[in-house]
């Protein structure tokens, strides 16, 4: 059943916050990707709602894939996208992320694995970082509209990390990591 209310763009992952029941979605568009989250009209009803796109406050069009500061808490805030199953996204995949940047949304470098645990949404940057071989964020919600995000790791080389995609979070509270 396709629900286009969610967004027509390069899903790659998705997380579901169990108290709040937002969908948070990775998109795998090399650097035109943005982390957005989905929260439906009716809890546990995903065909209609509305998507946006994370920014970061104060700092439109904010650029994660090089020249971040490891564990600094940046202000969240979320643009909403307007028509998120735009006839554009026919012929140019970055239909839905344009609608986000245009409002001040993030970007990001290859958005895949996206996993919910300890009251956090991680998500992992394939070709994040100043060498370009992964990140991995930390978004802690804060309230229904606001929040931070945080680099928690980036790979110095492919020898430590190359390329991560997938991502859980162990029982224990461990990162669990897959590269690409």
């Amino acid at each position: 059943i396709p629900f286009p209310a969610m967004g027509r763009f390069s899903h790659e992952a998705v997380a579901v916050d169990p108290r709040t029941w937002i969908v948070y979605e990775t998109e795998d568009n090399g650097s035109n990707s943005g982390f957005y989250r989905y929260i439906p009209k009716r809890r546990g009803k995903l065909a209609e709602g509305k998507l946006e796109m994370l920014a970061i406050d104060g700092a439109p069009n904010y650029d994660t894939r090089t020249g971040q500061v490891l564990g600094k808490k940046l202000p969240v805030t979320w643009v909403p996208i307007p028509d998120p199953d735009p006839a554009a996204a026919e012929t140019n995949q970055s239909a839905v992320f344009l609608q986000g940047f245009a409002a001040g949304g993030a970007r990001f470098a290859r958005l895949e694995g996206c996993w919910h645990g300890q009251g956090s949404i991680f998500i992992v940057s394939t070709n994040g970082g100043n060498t370009g071989v992964g990140q991995v964020w930390e978004y802690q919600p804060r309230g229904r509209d606001k929040g931070t995000l945080s680099l928690i790791f980036e790979s110095p080389s492919a020898a430590v990390l190359d390329g991560p995609d997938n991502i859980t979070v162990s029982p224990h509270g461990g990162l669990v990591l897959c590269e690409d």
